[in-house]
């Protein structure tokens, strides 16, 4: 019969693997002296960005990182307690999230991780935490095609309305030297 700490092992390792495979990101940061209820509103936060936090022991973040080969620049960044955010679609509102919670709690240090192949470091969370989400991009590509199309649609009025002014010049004219 295995022990609860072979079990737990097993069952920590299965997961990781498997975060680490499914998600297009990871970001991890140190949590220590920050309560937990502050964590678990922070893990509702995330889950509603379909991102996923987890703790686990840092042999066990070690070994997982080293078996998905991810282990060569990100295992700078584990020390001390730290939590683990895997990132599946968005990675903009994640970093949101963590540097809005980093503000309110000044133990917490964003340390990196990577998106994709790239590296990231504390500094990048904050340049992603302040780019627009993709539907605001989404309404400025619009807003600015739209204003372009007024613009000419304005424009192509204004040589009717010029043209139609011209005929009507004409028109009186004629009017005037028949008279």
């Amino acid at each position: 019969m295995k022990k609860v700490s072979e079990l737990f092992k097993e069952i920590s390792d299965k997961q990781l693997n498997e975060d680490l495979r499914l998600n297009s990101g990871l970001f991890l940061f140190k949590y220590a002296g920050v309560n937990s209820a502050d964590l678990t509103q922070l893990r509702r936060d995330l889950k509603a960005v379909s991102a996923k936090m987890f703790v686990t022991k840092n042999s066990f973040i070690n070994l997982a990182l080293k078996s998905t080969g991810k282990d060569k620049e990100v295992l700078d960044f584990i020390d001390g307690p730290t939590a683990l955010v895997f990132i599946k679609d968005d990675p903009l509102d994640t970093s949101k999230i963590l540097v809005g919670f980093a503000k309110k709690h000044t133990s917490i240090d964003l340390k990196g991780g990577y998106l994709e192949e790239r590296i990231v470091n504390s500094q990048d969370f904050k340049v992603l935490a302040s780019i627009s989400s993709k539907q605001a991009l989404y309404q400025q590509i619009a807003m600015a095609l739209n204003g372009s199309i007024s613009k000419l649609a304005m424009g192509l009025n204004q040589i009717v309305a010029k043209l139609v002014y011209a005929l009507k010049s004409v028109s009186d004219n004629k009017e005037k030297e028949k008279k």
